[in-house]
């Protein structure tokens, strides 16, 4: 994977496989959304697990304040993140909910502004306007196509709950980003990579008891028991452990600027991929709402890119070396 094509299709690949968490919950019906997440998150550990006991020796030299912080963010970018993406997905839309969701480099952005400075505040203002337009379009639309007072108020607790969804993994990228700037040895990516699933399994494993008690007696007939199984081992296994890795070693390669372009792409995937599984046709208002949010996010890459070319020539005289997104590898 030394090339940056290669790295970019593997990134691509991963962005696709992480793409099938927006039309799970809806596909596993009448799962609850608990038992999927609790389900998935527990293989997902599991992985995790057996990596770590591998990789024992070489986990004992990493700063217990670090294994807490990789377990934290595993929980919160992973376990948190996905029951808001699974609720908000069954109770409205799942190409709204990957839209939203999608809507993140915009957050990213601007909490990543104030860490670290990008671009001037003033070049923000354009995107983060299209998003909320774009938003707003979707929120409306789904607001008129709610059937009476209980569908409006579902749409609305649907758009919180992918808001919230969106913050959450804003809050990931970020502090992942962060915290390992400030590192002098970083971690094996196998092993962060395994601590990180640890931190989402924990919590699944304590749920998973009470999300097999709460769920529908008609979800452990023959066929409903099969897709939840089926779905939870490719998403716990495929997507999310061997995404994780696909993406974090592929990272290691792309250049940070491409880091959001690739990232979005999940979103385009997800958006795309709900629709057969709610067997409909966007509407006029989504397809709207989704174009001026994928303007929103183009025009702050635009900038991005622009600033980090200007910043790449004055820096020109260094050492030569260049960042990757390694640092900035957040799969969801």
């Amino acid at each position: 994977m030394g090339s940056t094509p290669k790295n970019v299709l593997a990134a691509l690949t991963a962005a696709l496989l992480w793409a099938f968490a927006f039309v799970a919950p809806a596909a596993v019906r009448p799962a609850s959304e608990l038992l999927l997440v609790t389900g998935r998150y527990s293989l997902f550990g599991l992985c995790g697990l057996w990596v770590l006991w591998r990789g024992r020796r070489q986990l004992r030299l990493i700063p217990v304040r670090r294994i807490v912080f990789g377990l934290w963010i595993g929980f919160v970018g992973y376990f948190v993140f996905y029951i808001c993406v699974s609720y908000s997905a069954t109770m409205d839309s799942g190409f709204i909910t990957a839209v939203v969701v999608g809507s993140s480099p915009i957050t990213i952005a601007v909490a990543g502004n104030f860490a670290e400075k990008r671009m001037s505040w003033r070049e923000l203002v354009a995107p983060v306007i299209l998003i909320l337009i774009g938003l707003g379009l979707l929120s409306v639309s789904d607001l008129i196509q709610g059937e009476g007072r209980d569908g409006a108020g579902d749409s609305i607790l649907a758009i919180l709950l992918a808001l919230g969804a969106m913050l959450t993994w804003s809050y990931f990228v970020v502090r992942n980003a962060q915290s390992q700037r400030t590192w002098e040895t970083k971690p094996d990516p196998t092993l962060w990579a395994g601590l990180v699933a640890m931190g989402a399994g924990g919590a699944s494993m304590v749920l998973l008891p009470f999300a097999i008690a709460s769920t529908p007696p008609e979800t452990f007939e023959p066929y409903p028991l099969f897709k939840i199984v089926a779905w939870c081992v490719f998403l716990g296994v495929i997507a999310s452990w061997w995404g994780t890795l696909i993406w974090v070693k592929a990272a290691q390669g792309i250049p940070v600027p491409l880091v959001g372009p690739l990232l979005a792409t999940e979103t385009i995937f997800g958006a795309v991929l709900s629709l057969p599984v709610e067997n409909r046709l966007p509407t006029g208002a989504e397809v709207t709402g989704a174009l001026f949010v994928l303007a929103g996010i183009a025009v702050y890459l635009f900038f991005d890119v622009k600033n980090s070319r200007l910043r790449a020539r004055s820096t020109d005289g260094g050492d030569g070396s260049r960042a990757t997104a390694s640092e900035m590898a957040a799969p969801t």
